[in-house]
């Protein structure tokens, strides 16, 4: 098979190559090696590369079904035994991972193949890709442009078609922000829903943010993969494998404005309109809504809870190779954040969860009235690198991120599923995704919905300037 033809094929598509035998693990893993050779040098998309690992694995017996012989891609923000993790922090440039958590493991009993480790900010903590330690990662789309973050490596290297599925995690956005940047489908799971991923949990009674899944081109894979790494003791109940598009009505609040009450840039505006139009047309009702609480004041608690997880980020990193915490070792946005994260008293961090617990129980009423939350994922489409770098002055940096970013975080802190449909292009050339909420362990419902509109505006076809179908 032309490697072109292989690599416009899913990850569930190039399963079936290898189970049926018309190709083995070991030439899946090859190509995408080639692919990765010929596009990283322009995209700077991973920050490790495990060639000789997966040569060797593809060489042997693979366990699992499911996606056996598939090449994969992981975060360079989770723990891989025997692997170097930065977190995107020169604090870590030579850290080696001690164990695999059992997401990791859950992955390769699923038969993936690790090609390497994908390039994220510093600790994941802002809305683009654009570490000091590897460099920023450039947009296929457009290589002047952000891939967005925190999972914009991998963004990048599934755009681009060097794999068919890449590892993402999210904790204020960073599936759903690469999703949209970057012409993909990304889902991000209910708080709860998947195995456990090796992330310390949060003090002061504050919510968990993070949550790990996958960046994917199909929705099947994403709803295959949700099926391999649901956690068997989830109290949400299991979803399974979700496989048919919805097949009833649903009613839909259309929210366009962000946390500071302000529409986002026309082009996101329309573009998120025209999801509303294109499920209307599709027979679901919609019809325009607001946020169900305060969303300044939700903001203002979800950012508290963000700077002290900076702290935490950087206090784990020291403990772990006993650094200090400097401009040697620390990007300015990332250590400004966690000074002030460090300077939350006690009681003020009760107040962030009480505020942050009012919102997501106002989130839970407003799915009484609605099936599903329509917005925007981000305020704009991707800008330029270096619009958002991490050595900006701190208040005006702080002010671009929190406007741009906007939408996404209420789902964190309440636990709940949200995903990144690419339903638009701009004029430009720049994919817009519309994000689709639900209630906490609703991933089927929105699965469904997004087997839905795969059908009814596909996406797959649409490939950047950059990438192994250019």
């Amino acid at each position: 098979m032309p490697d072109a033809a292989l690599a416009a094929l899913d990850a569930t598509a190039q399963a079936e190559l290898v189970r049926t035998g018309e190709a083995t693990a070991s030439e899946l893993v090859e190509a995408a090696i080639a692919r990765i050779e010929a596009l990283d040098p322009a995209l700077n998309a991973l920050t490790a590369k495990l060639y000789d690992q997966a040569r060797a694995r593809a060489a042997g017996p693979i366990p699992g079904e499911l996606f056996r012989g598939v090449p994969f891609l992981i975060k360079d923000l989770i723990s891989v035994a025997g692997v170097v993790n930065t977190a995107g922090s020169r604090a870590l440039a030579g850290f080696v991972g001690q164990a695999s958590p059992p997401l990791v493991k859950a992955w390769e009993a699923a038969g993936l193949i690790a090609l390497g480790l994908t390039n994220t900010p510093e600790f994941g903590l802002i809305d683009t890709t654009e570490p000091v330690l590897h460099g920023p990662t450039h947009n296929p789309w457009d290589v002047s442009r952000s891939p967005a973050g925190s999972s914009g490596g991998s963004g990048a290297a599934v755009a681009s078609g060097m794999v068919p599925m890449a590892h993402a995690s999210d904790g204020g956005g960073s599936i759903r922000l690469p999703a949209s940047h970057n012409g993909l489908f990304g889902l991000k799971p209910s708080r709860g829903r998947s195995l456990d991923a090796g992330v310390p949990a949060m003090p002061f009674g504050l919510p968990d943010l993070g949550v790990e899944h996958v960046l994917t081109r199909s929705v099947r894979d994403s709803a295959a993969m949700l099926a391999a790494t649901e956690d068997p003791a989830t109290p949400l109940g299991r979803v399974g494998r979700v496989s048919e598009p919805l097949r009833r009505t649903l009613r839909i609040g259309l929210v366009r404005r962000g946390a500071g009450g302000g529409l986002a840039e026309p082009a996101v505006d329309q573009a998120v309109l025209a999801s509303a139009r294109l499920c209307e047309d599709l027979g679901h009702h919609v019809e325009e809504a607001d946020w169900p609480f305060d969303a300044a004041a939700f903001a203002e608690a979800f950012i508290a809870e963000w700077q002290l997880v900076a702290a935490g980020s950087i206090a784990q990193a020291c403990a772990a190779v006993g650094c200090a915490a400097d401009g040697e070792h620390f990007e300015p946005w990332t250590l400004e954040l966690a000074a002030r994260g460090a300077a939350l008293t006690p009681q003020r961090l009760a107040e962030v969860a009480q505020r942050l617990a009012e919102g997501s129980r106002a989130l839970a009423v407003f799915f009484a009235t609605y099936d599903v939350l329509l917005s925007p994922v981000m305020a704009h489409p991707a800008k330029t690198l270096g619009e958002h770098a991490t050595d900006l002055p701190f208040e005006d940096l702080f002010a671009k991120v929190s406007e741009n970013v906007g939408y996404t975080p209420p789902f964190n802190a309440a636990g709940a599923p949200a995903m990144s449909v690419p339903l638009a292009w701009t004029n430009e050339g720049l994919p817009v995704g519309s994000q689709f909420g639900a209630a906490v362990g609703g991933e089927g419902l929105l699965l469904a919905l997004a087997y839905q509109l795969e059908e009814a505006r596909p996406w797959a076809d649409r490939w950047p300037p950059v990438s192994a179908m250019a």
